[in-house]
Protein backbone atom coordinates (compact mmCIF):
# COMPACT_ATOMS: atom_id res chain seq x y z
CA UNK A 1 0.00 0.00 0.00
CA UNK A 2 1.49 3.43 -0.96
CA UNK A 3 -0.41 5.45 1.45
CA UNK A 4 0.10 5.57 4.94
CA UNK A 5 -2.53 5.89 7.86
CA UNK A 6 -1.35 9.51 8.19
CA UNK A 7 -2.24 10.00 4.68
CA UNK A 8 -5.38 8.63 4.71
CA UNK A 9 -6.05 10.88 8.13
CA UNK A 10 -5.19 14.08 5.95
CA UNK A 11 -7.81 13.49 3.18
CA UNK A 12 -10.31 13.01 5.88
CA UNK A 13 -9.11 16.35 7.70
CA UNK A 14 -9.18 18.51 4.49
CA UNK A 15 -12.42 17.24 3.41
CA UNK A 16 -14.08 18.31 6.42
CA UNK A 17 -12.69 21.54 7.25
CA UNK A 18 -11.57 22.31 4.31
CA UNK A 19 -8.72 24.15 4.73
CA UNK A 20 -5.32 23.77 5.46
CA UNK A 21 -5.12 25.91 8.60
CA UNK A 22 -8.27 24.15 10.18
CA UNK A 23 -6.70 20.52 9.18
CA UNK A 24 -3.28 21.24 10.33
CA UNK A 25 -4.46 22.13 13.54
CA UNK A 26 -6.76 19.17 14.01
CA UNK A 27 -4.43 16.69 12.85
CA UNK A 28 -1.82 18.98 15.60
CA UNK A 29 1.06 19.74 12.77
CA UNK A 30 1.92 22.90 11.23
CA UNK A 31 0.97 24.00 7.78
CA UNK A 32 4.08 23.69 6.52
CA UNK A 33 3.95 19.64 7.66
CA UNK A 34 0.63 19.64 6.49
CA UNK A 35 1.69 20.88 2.58
CA UNK A 36 4.78 18.28 2.67
CA UNK A 37 2.22 15.86 3.42
CA UNK A 38 0.14 16.43 0.55
CA UNK A 39 3.07 16.41 -1.85
CA UNK A 40 4.38 13.23 0.01
CA UNK A 41 0.65 11.70 -0.92
CA UNK A 42 0.97 13.00 -4.66
CA UNK A 43 4.31 12.02 -5.28
CA UNK A 44 3.59 8.29 -3.67
CA UNK A 45 0.39 7.72 -6.06
CA UNK A 46 1.96 9.68 -8.69
CA UNK A 47 -1.11 11.93 -9.48
CA UNK A 48 -2.85 15.49 -8.16
CA UNK A 49 -5.07 14.73 -5.00
CA UNK A 50 -6.17 18.74 -5.05
CA UNK A 51 -5.90 21.44 -7.01
CA UNK A 52 -5.99 25.44 -5.89
CA UNK A 53 -9.06 27.64 -6.24
CA UNK A 54 -8.80 30.71 -4.55
CA UNK A 55 -6.85 30.22 -0.83
CA UNK A 56 -8.68 26.60 -0.87
CA UNK A 57 -7.76 23.33 -1.53
CA UNK A 58 -10.27 21.94 -4.02
CA UNK A 59 -10.12 17.74 -4.58
CA UNK A 60 -9.45 16.87 -8.18
CA UNK A 61 -12.06 13.95 -9.37
CA UNK A 62 -9.57 11.37 -8.77
CA UNK A 63 -9.06 13.16 -5.00
CA UNK A 64 -12.31 13.00 -4.42
CA UNK A 65 -12.65 8.98 -5.20
CA UNK A 66 -9.98 8.21 -2.63
CA UNK A 67 -11.12 10.74 0.00
CA UNK A 68 -14.40 8.97 -0.50
CA UNK A 69 -12.63 5.83 0.85
CA UNK A 70 -10.51 7.62 3.62
CA UNK A 71 -14.18 9.20 4.91
CA UNK A 72 -15.86 5.20 4.79
CA UNK A 73 -12.83 3.46 6.20
CA UNK A 74 -11.17 6.17 9.07
CA UNK A 75 -14.13 5.73 10.91
CA UNK A 76 -14.48 1.71 10.43
CA UNK A 77 -11.21 1.45 12.17
CA UNK A 78 -11.46 4.25 14.78
CA UNK A 79 -14.40 2.05 16.14
CA UNK A 80 -12.55 -1.40 15.57
CA UNK A 81 -10.26 0.23 18.42
CA UNK A 82 -12.82 1.80 20.61
CA UNK A 83 -14.40 -1.85 20.57
CA UNK A 84 -10.62 -3.65 20.87
CA UNK A 85 -9.70 -1.31 23.99
CA UNK A 86 -13.19 -1.92 25.48
CA UNK A 87 -13.54 -6.00 24.61
CA UNK A 88 -9.74 -6.26 25.64
CA UNK A 89 -10.97 -6.43 29.65
CA UNK A 90 -14.37 -7.61 29.48
CA UNK A 91 -15.24 -10.72 29.06
CA UNK A 92 -18.34 -10.27 26.83
CA UNK A 93 -18.23 -9.44 23.30
CA UNK A 94 -20.15 -6.48 22.35
CA UNK A 95 -22.89 -6.22 19.68
CA UNK A 96 -24.23 -3.34 18.18
CA UNK A 97 -27.91 -3.30 17.68
CA UNK A 98 -30.68 -0.63 15.85
CA UNK A 99 -34.11 -0.81 14.48
CA UNK A 100 -34.80 0.82 11.51
CA UNK A 101 -37.83 3.64 10.74
CA UNK A 102 -38.74 3.33 14.67
CA UNK A 103 -37.24 4.71 17.22
CA UNK A 104 -38.91 1.66 18.97
CA UNK A 105 -37.56 -0.09 21.65
CA UNK A 106 -39.81 -1.16 24.26
CA UNK A 107 -38.82 -4.84 23.95
CA UNK A 108 -35.54 -4.58 24.95
CA UNK A 109 -35.21 -4.93 28.59
CA UNK A 110 -37.06 -8.65 27.99
CA UNK A 111 -34.61 -9.50 25.09
CA UNK A 112 -31.48 -8.11 27.29
CA UNK A 113 -32.96 -10.82 29.73
CA UNK A 114 -33.11 -13.31 27.35
CA UNK A 115 -29.70 -13.12 26.12
CA UNK A 116 -28.31 -12.96 29.32
CA UNK A 117 -29.63 -16.53 30.15
CA UNK A 118 -28.93 -18.12 26.64
CA UNK A 119 -25.32 -16.48 26.21
CA UNK A 120 -24.24 -14.71 28.86
CA UNK A 121 -20.74 -13.55 26.77
CA UNK A 122 -22.48 -11.26 24.90
CA UNK A 123 -23.07 -7.67 25.82
CA UNK A 124 -26.12 -5.15 23.90
CA UNK A 125 -25.18 -1.91 22.91
CA UNK A 126 -27.70 0.50 21.30
CA UNK A 127 -26.95 2.71 18.48
CA UNK A 128 -30.05 4.50 18.15
CA UNK A 129 -28.80 6.86 14.55
CA UNK A 130 -29.41 3.88 13.00
CA UNK A 131 -33.23 4.59 12.62
CA UNK A 132 -32.25 7.01 9.59
CA UNK A 133 -29.77 5.73 7.69
CA UNK A 134 -30.03 1.54 8.49
CA UNK A 135 -27.65 0.45 5.30
CA UNK A 136 -25.10 2.93 5.70
CA UNK A 137 -24.61 2.10 9.39
CA UNK A 138 -24.48 -1.58 8.59
CA UNK A 139 -21.89 -0.57 5.55
CA UNK A 140 -19.77 1.70 7.53
CA UNK A 141 -19.56 -0.64 11.01
CA UNK A 142 -20.92 1.77 13.18
CA UNK A 143 -23.89 -0.85 13.87
CA UNK A 144 -23.88 -5.22 13.52
CA UNK A 145 -27.82 -5.36 13.74
CA UNK A 146 -30.15 -3.53 12.21
CA UNK A 147 -34.11 -4.73 12.73
CA UNK A 148 -35.66 -3.81 9.96
CA UNK A 149 -39.47 -3.65 8.27
CA UNK A 150 -40.13 -4.72 4.79
CA UNK A 151 -37.22 -5.88 2.56
CA UNK A 152 -34.23 -3.87 1.98
CA UNK A 153 -32.30 -6.08 -1.12
CA UNK A 154 -28.82 -4.47 -0.89
CA UNK A 155 -25.44 -6.02 -2.20
CA UNK A 156 -23.45 -7.12 0.88
CA UNK A 157 -26.34 -7.40 3.33
CA UNK A 158 -27.91 -10.44 4.82
CA UNK A 159 -31.57 -10.82 5.32
CA UNK A 160 -32.28 -13.13 8.47
CA UNK A 161 -36.53 -13.20 8.57
CA UNK A 162 -37.78 -12.81 12.26
CA UNK A 163 -41.44 -12.50 12.45
CA UNK A 164 -44.48 -11.13 10.67
CA UNK A 165 -46.84 -7.72 11.87
CA UNK A 166 -48.90 -5.23 9.81
CA UNK A 167 -49.25 -1.84 9.56
CA UNK A 168 -52.09 -0.18 11.21
CA UNK A 169 -53.73 2.83 11.54
CA UNK A 170 -52.94 4.36 14.50
CA UNK A 171 -55.59 6.89 15.75
CA UNK A 172 -55.97 8.99 19.58
CA UNK A 173 -57.57 6.49 21.88
CA UNK A 174 -61.07 6.28 21.66
CA UNK A 175 -61.21 8.22 18.46
CA UNK A 176 -63.94 7.68 15.94
CA UNK A 177 -62.14 5.42 13.51
CA UNK A 178 -60.64 3.61 16.15
CA UNK A 179 -64.56 1.65 16.52
CA UNK A 180 -64.39 0.68 12.72
CA UNK A 181 -63.31 -2.80 12.05
CA UNK A 182 -61.12 -1.34 9.30
CA UNK A 183 -60.91 1.79 7.83
CA UNK A 184 -60.13 2.72 3.57
CA UNK A 185 -58.01 5.32 1.94
CA UNK A 186 -61.05 7.62 1.88
CA UNK A 187 -61.28 8.05 5.55
CA UNK A 188 -58.01 9.68 5.94
CA UNK A 189 -59.12 12.44 2.73
CA UNK A 190 -59.59 15.42 5.76
CA UNK A 191 -57.89 14.50 8.73
CA UNK A 192 -54.39 15.70 9.85
CA UNK A 193 -52.22 12.93 8.58
CA UNK A 194 -48.49 12.28 9.95
CA UNK A 195 -45.68 10.28 8.19
CA UNK A 196 -42.48 9.88 9.16
CA UNK A 197 -40.66 10.13 5.73
CA UNK A 198 -40.91 11.83 2.53
CA UNK A 199 -39.75 8.86 0.83
CA UNK A 200 -41.99 6.84 -0.63
CA UNK A 201 -40.91 3.14 0.60
CA UNK A 202 -41.30 -0.03 -1.65
CA UNK A 203 -43.89 -2.08 0.15
CA UNK A 204 -45.38 0.62 2.40
CA UNK A 205 -48.68 2.30 3.08
CA UNK A 206 -48.69 4.86 0.30
CA UNK A 207 -47.28 2.21 -2.63
CA UNK A 208 -49.62 -0.48 -1.32
CA UNK A 209 -53.03 0.92 0.40
CA UNK A 210 -53.25 5.12 -0.29
CA UNK A 211 -52.14 5.92 -4.00
CA UNK A 212 -54.04 3.09 -5.55
CA UNK A 213 -56.70 4.33 -4.49
CA UNK A 214 -56.52 7.79 -5.94
CA UNK A 215 -57.02 9.40 -2.30
CA UNK A 216 -54.55 11.24 -1.14
CA UNK A 217 -54.82 12.67 2.37
CA UNK A 218 -54.52 17.07 2.15
CA UNK A 219 -53.27 17.76 4.99
CA UNK A 220 -49.76 15.89 5.93
CA UNK A 221 -47.24 16.42 7.96
CA UNK A 222 -43.87 14.93 7.91
CA UNK A 223 -42.77 14.25 11.59
CA UNK A 224 -38.96 11.92 11.41
CA UNK A 225 -38.94 10.55 14.56
CA UNK A 226 -41.55 7.93 15.21
CA UNK A 227 -41.65 8.53 19.16
CA UNK A 228 -42.71 12.46 18.55
CA UNK A 229 -45.54 11.22 16.03
CA UNK A 230 -46.88 8.68 18.59
CA UNK A 231 -46.90 11.74 21.31
CA UNK A 232 -48.92 13.89 19.08
CA UNK A 233 -51.46 11.55 18.26
CA UNK A 234 -51.77 10.49 21.97
CA UNK A 235 -52.98 14.66 22.46
CA UNK A 236 -55.69 14.14 19.71
CA UNK A 237 -53.57 15.91 16.92
CA UNK A 238 -54.26 13.52 13.69
CA UNK A 239 -53.48 9.94 12.77
CA UNK A 240 -50.55 7.78 11.08
CA UNK A 241 -50.10 4.81 9.39
CA UNK A 242 -47.28 2.69 11.30
CA UNK A 243 -46.13 -0.52 12.61
CA UNK A 244 -48.09 -2.20 15.20
CA UNK A 245 -45.49 -4.06 16.61
CA UNK A 246 -43.50 -0.84 16.81
CA UNK A 247 -46.01 1.19 18.70
CA UNK A 248 -47.56 -1.77 20.75
CA UNK A 249 -46.48 -0.41 24.35
CA UNK A 250 -48.56 2.89 23.43
CA UNK A 251 -51.15 0.68 22.24
CA UNK A 252 -51.03 -1.42 25.59
CA UNK A 253 -51.37 1.72 27.80
CA UNK A 254 -54.59 2.74 26.26
CA UNK A 255 -52.34 5.83 24.95
CA UNK A 256 -53.48 4.98 21.23
CA UNK A 257 -55.84 3.22 19.45
CA UNK A 258 -55.36 0.91 16.12
CA UNK A 259 -57.42 -0.03 13.17
CA UNK A 260 -57.07 -2.41 10.36
CA UNK A 261 -56.12 -1.03 7.37
CA UNK A 262 -58.71 -1.86 4.49
CA UNK A 263 -60.58 -5.49 4.80
CA UNK A 264 -57.72 -7.79 4.06
CA UNK A 265 -55.59 -5.80 6.82
CA UNK A 266 -51.64 -4.83 5.56
CA UNK A 267 -48.98 -7.28 6.53
CA UNK A 268 -45.35 -6.29 7.33
CA UNK A 269 -42.33 -8.55 7.72
CA UNK A 270 -39.55 -7.60 9.79
CA UNK A 271 -36.01 -9.01 9.59
CA UNK A 272 -32.04 -8.54 10.76
CA UNK A 273 -29.76 -7.28 8.44
CA UNK A 274 -26.22 -7.90 8.77
CA UNK A 275 -22.92 -7.92 6.79
CA UNK A 276 -22.48 -10.70 4.91
CA UNK A 277 -18.79 -10.43 5.45
CA UNK A 278 -19.56 -11.92 9.01
CA UNK A 279 -17.37 -14.60 10.27
CA UNK A 280 -19.62 -17.64 10.67
CA UNK A 281 -20.27 -18.06 14.11
CA UNK A 282 -19.67 -14.19 15.23
CA UNK A 283 -20.93 -12.57 17.97
CA UNK A 284 -23.50 -10.87 15.34
CA UNK A 285 -24.92 -14.02 13.89
CA UNK A 286 -25.21 -15.56 17.22
CA UNK A 287 -27.27 -12.67 18.38
CA UNK A 288 -29.17 -12.89 15.62
CA UNK A 289 -30.36 -16.68 16.08
CA UNK A 290 -31.36 -15.54 19.66
CA UNK A 291 -33.46 -12.98 17.92
CA UNK A 292 -35.43 -15.39 16.11
CA UNK A 293 -35.43 -17.71 19.08
CA UNK A 294 -36.93 -15.04 21.59
CA UNK A 295 -39.73 -14.13 18.87
CA UNK A 296 -40.92 -17.53 18.19
CA UNK A 297 -41.70 -17.67 22.30
CA UNK A 298 -42.38 -14.02 22.91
Amino acid sequence: MKLEIRHWQMLKALSELGSIAQAADALGISQSALSHRIAEAERRIDGKLFEKEGRRLKLTPAGSLITKVALQTLPILERAEADFEQNAHLEKQIVRLGVASYSSYYWIPDFIKFVNQKAGHLKLRLVASTTQNPISSLQHSSVDIVIAPGYLATPGIFNTPLFMDELVLVTPYAHSLSHQAFINPEDLRDIQYYTYSQTVLPGFEYERFIRPSGVIPHQVEVVEMTDAIIELISAGLGVSILSKWAVNAAIESQRISSVQLGQKGLDLAWSALTRESEKKNSASEQLVKLLVDWHKTS
